[in-house]
């Protein structure tokens, strides 16, 4: 049995089951504990279909579970050579500070050391006459006042002088063991990105033998899957450079976020797939009706408001979906709508519809992907919500 058919039988005994549920709901039901009742048993038949598909998926193919595995594992080394990447320009450029702050402070230094000493050339030269001596040759008491605030101004200058130089010195000897440190993290870097690099290629090569035995439905599914995962890094770039060119710097921390359910009635305790971060699930899941009324769980501004489809109309990856910036430095993204109820540059009110429950995208049946983004990018969504 291919895994077309098995979904096929799968997904009819949950209509089948959903749809009995339902009757002997509206038949008895009296009460709204009654109701609400029947309706976690509803979701409960849901969550089992949703696990059965899900088994299903598993038990079809190890190929593409061996697959979607070393998918992680390229993105993992992807995101860690860019990091890496990232980290050996910013340390170019701090090299490149340094060296031009050295020789500034090497500059000031001989400065410095030429005024000490000519300072030296000129006590030198006047030979064994003491502060003392000045004193004592004074005239009046005048001269001796006027002499002595001289002598305190020159011991203080002298001084000064000094413990200048000593600074100065001091400042380029740690700037230069800065420098040596960073110029060591960069050659450690360079060979890092060299070791992920090899990771990388061998993780693709692996990756390219077993995806050349698919079968041909299974290459299918692999191809979606592909895609998918692609429109997930393009969206999250868009998101990250969103957040960039945001002036907000710092999130509200969880416990504070003051988030709704983005489903009435739901809280976390509703979830039905949890996160398990990029390059997997990189939200949380609400299996619930399709047309179910989507919230936003704060307010905010709808910087996102679009549909994923492939150039032959059909849905692809997130389907119909939105993102929303709450202006705290967090952004939520509700995806596989039925239809979207607000467009882009909306500003919305917590607990404003912004659309309905649907399966559109890389989508097995009717339920809410729902994300938080800090500054752009993915975080477990569950701490956010009531």
């Amino acid at each position: 049995m291919n895994i077309s058919k098995l979904l096929r039988i799968v997904c009819i005994s949950c209509i089948m089951t959903i749809m009995v549920l339902s009757s002997i709901s509206f038949s008895y039901a009296t009460t709204s504990s009654e109701l609400k009742r029947q309706q976690q048993n509803i979701d409960a038949q849901i969550n089992k279909t949703n696990s059965e598909i899900a088994g299903v998926k598993s038990q079809m193919s190890d190929n593409l579970n061996q697959i979607n595995k070393l998918n992680a594992e390229i993105s993992t080394y992807e995101n860690e050579i860019t990091n890496l990447e990232t980290r050996i320009g910013s340390l170019n450029n701090d090299i490149e500070a340094k060296e031009v702050s050295i020789s500034e402070q090497e500059k000031k230094y001989a400065i410095q050391k030429d005024l000490l000493d000519k300072r030296l050339v000129a006590l030198y030269e006047s030979g064994s006459t003491s502060y003392l001596d000045m004193l004592l040759s004074a005239d009046g008491l005048a001269e001796f006042i006027s002499k002595y605030y001289t002598i305190e101004q020159l011991a203080e200058a002298d001084e000064e002088l000094l413990a200048k130089i000593e600074s100065t010195k001091k400042q380029i000897e740690d700037e230069k063991n800065s420098l040596e440190n960073a110029k060591i993290e960069v050659e450690n870097s360079k060979t890092a990105v060299v070791g992920k690099r090899n990771s990388l290629a061998s993780s693709r090569n692996e990756k390219s033998n077993i995806v050349n035995q698919l079968s041909a439905e299974e290459a299918a599914l692999q191809e979606q899957l592909e895609e998918f995962e692609k429109d997930k890094k393009e969206i999250q770039a868009e998101l990250a450079a969103l957040a960039a060119r945001s002036s907000v710097k710092d999130t509200v921390a969880p416990s504070a976020a003051g988030y709704i359910s983005p489903l009435a009635g739901k809280t976390k305790g509703s979830i039905t797939t949890g996160y398990y971060g990029y390059a997997g699930h990189t939200g949380v899941d609400f299996a619930c009706g399709s047309g179910t009324p989507i919230r936003a769980v704060k307010a905010g501004t709808v910087v996102t408001s679009k549909a994923l489809r492939r150039p032959n109309g059909q849905y692809k990856s997130y389907g119909e979906y939105i993102v929303i910036d709450h202006n705290d430095g967090t952004m939520t993204l509700y995806a596989h709508m039925s239809s979207r109820a607000v467009g882009p540059g909306v500003s919305v009110a917590q607990g404003q519809t912004i659309g309905y429950v649907g399966s559109t995208g890389n989508s097995t049946g009717p339920h809410l992907h729902f994300e938080v983004r800090v500054k752009g990018s993915c975080v477990n969504p569950t701490p956010y919500l009531p």
